[in-house]
């Protein structure tokens, strides 16, 4: 099975993100960049190896300032199950997140949602 195919099958089952996360250490990946506007996905893995994968949505706009509030509120809302992963992208686009980066490496995964002026960081509970 191809990497491509391996990550397609780790986000058709895994039933919560923690879990997600999990399975994407085990196909390899070490990290992870979402471009917000695009959706699409670069993935990192030992040795300098790298996986795009290309979004397929119509191009989001990103709000020009970054809104920290706003950017928990959809992450809430998403952990939640209030929103779908659209929903949840709408939402920190309009929250001003750019690009959020996901580090799967190391003692402490996190989640970091960059927008225009500032940040915020979560750990991820793995």
């Amino acid at each position: 099975m191809s990497l491509h195919d391996q990550i397609q099958h780790v986000y058709k089952t895994a039933s919560n993100y923690p879990e997600l996360v999990r399975q994407l250490i085990e196909v390899g990946i070490q990290s992870y960049t979402v471009d917000v506007a695009t959706g699409s996905i670069l993935y990192r893995l030992e040795h300098g190896h790298t996986h795009l994968h290309e979004g397929t949505v119509q191009p989001r706009s990103i709000e020009e300032k970054f809104n920290r509030e706003l950017t928990i509120k959809a992450i809430r809302d998403n952990q939640q199950g209030k929103t779908t992963y659209p929903e949840f992208m709408d939402g920190i686009a309009q929250a001003g997140v750019r690009f959020y980066e996901a580090t799967l490496s190391g003692n402490e995964k996190r989640v970091t949602y960059i927008g225009y002026g500032g940040l915020y960081e979560e750990v991820i509970p793995v």
